[in-house]
This record gives C-alpha cells, sequence and structure tokens, in this order.
C-alpha cells in the first residue's frame, strides 16, 4: 500500500517518478495505470491531482521549465550586444536540460510524435529565445547592418542549432561533443550562427 503523503508531497512525488516513463515512451506510449504503477498510487488517486494524463504530461514540463524572468534576467546580466546576449539566454536553457536528460527527451519526444503538447513547449521553452531573435535581427536590417531575411527562419535555425548541439552533449550519441564544456559548445553555436548571418563571430 502507497505510503500516506500531504497532498502536495504526493503531487510532486507524481511528477518526479512519472517523468522517466514519460521519456522513455511519450505521451500516447504509456497507459495511466502504467503511470499510477511507476508513481506508487492506484489510478483514482492520480486522477484527484492530474485530470486527465495530458494534464500530468503538461505539468512535468512545466515544472522542469525555465522561468521567463531567467530569461530577462539574462539579458540584463552584461554586454547587451546580440552575441552576448543570446550566449547568456542560451546557457540558461541548455544547464536547465543538461541536468535533466529525461526532459529533454519529453520535449524531443513531444515534437516528433507532434502531440497535443507540442506548442505549450515552444512557448514555455522557445518564445524567449525566438522574440529576441528576430526583433534584434530586425533591428539590423532596419539600420542595414545584415540583409533583409526571414525572421521566422532565421530564429528556428537558432532553435535547431540549439536543440542538436544539446542531443549531442546530453544523450551520448557516440561523438565528443558530450566531453566538452556547456560554455564552449554554446560559444561555438553561438559564433557559428553569426557568420551565417554575416556578422563578426565573437572573441572570447
Amino acid at each position: 500500500m502507497a505510503q500516506r503523503l500531504p497532498a502536495e508531497a504526493r503531487r510532486i512525488s507524481i511528477i518526479q517518478n512519472s517523468k522517466p516513463l514519460l521519456a522513455k515512451h511519450g505521451l500516447a506510449g504509456v497507459s495511466v495505470s502504467e503511470l499510477a504503477k511507476a508513481c506508487h498510487v492506484n489510478a483514482a488517486v492520480l486522477y484527484q491531482h492530474f485530470p486527465s494524463k495530458e494534464d500530468l504530461y503538461r505539468t512535468v514540463l512545466e515544472e522542469y521549465a525555465c522561468a521567463r524572468e531567467d530569461y530577462v534576467d539574462a539579458v540584463l546580466a552584461g554586454p547587451g550586444d546580440f552575441g552576448n546576449v543570446l550566449y547568456r539566454m542560451t546557457m540558461v536553457y541548455a544547464k536547465s536540460r543538461s541536468k535533466d536528460a529525461d526532459i529533454l527527451r519529453i520535449e524531443l519526444r513531444s515534437i516528433i510524435e507532434g502531440d497535443a503538447i507540442r506548442d505549450a513547449i515552444f512557448s514555455n521553452q522557445w518564445k524567449s529565445f525566438t522574440d529576441y531573435i528576430e526583433l534584434s535581427l530586425q533591428e539590423m536590417i532596419d539600420s542595414a547592418q545584415i540583409p533583409a531575411l526571414d525572421l521566422g527562419v532565421a530564429s528556428m535555425t537558432y532553435v535547431g542549432m540549439v536543440r542538436e548541439m544539446l542531443i549531442c552533449h546530453t544523450l551520448d550519441v557516440g561523438n565528443d561533443c558530450a566531453t566538452r564544456s556547456l560554455d564552449y559548445l554554446v560559444k561555438q553555436v553561438i559564433n557559428a550562427y553569426l557568420r551565417s548571418l554575416g556578422l563578426s563571430a565573437l572573441d572570447w
């Protein structure tokens, strides 16, 4: 029989214990009964805390999401040029994901499978990046620092570069990225991105 816990402690326990199962099987690949078993409760208790499997899934992602305030703090924490701000914002996200590979797996699985939580993931994790990139690039276009380009494509290109770097670094896909520091890898991504825009790489 499951140990009796206060309601909030039980909720936290469910979030923590369901995370590895969701990372391994995804939203569609796991049943409520399997989640309940992994969380050491019955389905009725699970439903007391989360109205649906989808609600639990969304809550797991939100629980481990970087707060928008973290990105705002990163923007304000040092030099205000495009490359340095992007570096600080990316380090906030990269550090959070490298510490918890299960959340990165859940995010990637959600994107690949196109489940109902995908838009929420983007809004929670990437909109701060895309908003900042698109606004900054538009300012550079207006001031003739760079030629006109598709802002949406440009911002999503950066998102893709960061995701690929994190997959290589965090999920151990068999290359030397895993042996490099996050700081080094993020700086390499930043400079590759700057060069792709026709901007000068930063001298770190």
